[in-house]
């Protein structure tokens, strides 16, 4: 991206916080807030600190295991620790920038590679409506093993219906992630096409099939994992609450801000105190605390390793950029 596009994005950044700083302000009573999070159980905090790493491991695995290259485990987790602390800081696309990166650590093929971005976010929408049921099957009181069988139906016709919305969307979702990726330098648009085509050419294959299966596979692990992220929050502050409405809160703050697609900082507190608000369970002050919790616990493991993967991989921010996938390439 331009450095007119930096200064947008830096802009954009200060506003939503300024903005936050002025709600706080008008809306919580900040003593309150303070008091709050000083009284936190380092215990729970810790043991979701402990889910949360998992889960971001079984981002690397998930990604490793999608990328046609297979990088190493600790290229594949260092190049993702940069993206999603640089996605964190900064309104930058995931997708615009945690590829690319891979590109300038490894022998990654970014062009044959871009595709599966399609299918994690294929993976991402599944698991959003897994959550949500399971957040309305709670909020309705409804038996659990009604949960079981709307998400096993789910998971069972999700493959079929992505291999068939592909198919029949391709020549219109194509051009809308080149467009997407064009703010990437040296972007050569006709051999992400070609990319895309022979992906979809391959996608009906059983070897496909059984690769989506196991994406399916990894993601719920992945997402079980942020869930119990989210739930221990709620016990770091120590709320006399029932588990299921924990759970039901959880769920419905995971389907809406997953941290495998983190919002920018701002975006995230707000969005969370206004979900546990109209669940009607907290007051103001504990939810923006629980939003504080959260997004810290977040920012701070994605800050430590970011900064671990840029001295590890040794990619200098200044350069991030100017990211080349080819040199020899030319946007068409």
């Amino acid at each position: 991206m331009d450095n007119k596009n930096n200064r947008k994005l830096i802009w954009i950044t200060l506003s939503i916080l300024i903005l936050m700083i002025v709600i706080l302000s008008a809306f919580v009573d900040l003593d309150a807030l303070l008091d709050i999070l000083k009284g936190i159980y380092k215990g729970w905090l810790l043991i979701g600190v402990a889910f949360l790493l998992m889960g971001i491991m079984l981002i690397t695995i998930r990604w490793r295991f999608f990328l046609p290259e297979k990088p190493s485990f600790q290229i594949t987790f260092h190049s993702n620790s940069v993206s999603y602390m640089l996605k964190l800081l900064l309104p930058i696309p995931l997708a615009v920038i945690r590829l690319p990166i891979l590109t300038m650590v490894s022998s990654v093929n970014f062009y044959q590679s871009a595709p599966m971005m399609v299918i994690e976010r294929f993976l991402e929408l599944i698991m959003r409506l897994v959550a949500l049921t399971l957040a309305i099957v709670l909020i309705l009181d409804v038996p659990l093993w009604i949960v079981g069988v709307v998400v096993f139906a789910i998971l069972l016709l999700a493959i079929p219906a992505f291999m068939m919305w592909f198919s029949k969307n391709a020549s219109t979702a194509i051009p809308r992630i080149v467009e997407r990726s064009a703010q990437l330098s040296d972007m050569n648009k006709k051999k992400l096409r070609e990319a895309m085509v022979d992906f979809q050419n391959n996608l009906s294959t059983m070897r496909a099939t059984r690769g989506l299966t196991t994406g399916v596979l990894y993601s719920l692990g992945m997402w079980g994992l942020f869930l119990l992220f989210y739930i221990t929050g709620f016990y770091s502050l120590g709320l006399d609450l029932d588990i299921m409405q924990i759970i039901a809160m959880s769920a419905t703050i995971l389907a809406v801000l997953p941290p495998s697609t983190p919002a920018t900082i701002g975006v995230y507190q707000g969005i969370i105190v206004a979900i546990l608000l109209v669940f009607g369970q907290l007051d103001v002050n504990t939810a923006t605390a629980y939003g504080f919790l959260i997004i810290g616990s977040q920012l701070v493991v994605w800050i430590i390793l970011g900064v671990w993967g840029l001295k590890k991989t040794d990619i200098k921010i200044s350069k991030l950029s100017q990211v080349s996938l080819d040199e020899q390439d030319t946007t068409t």
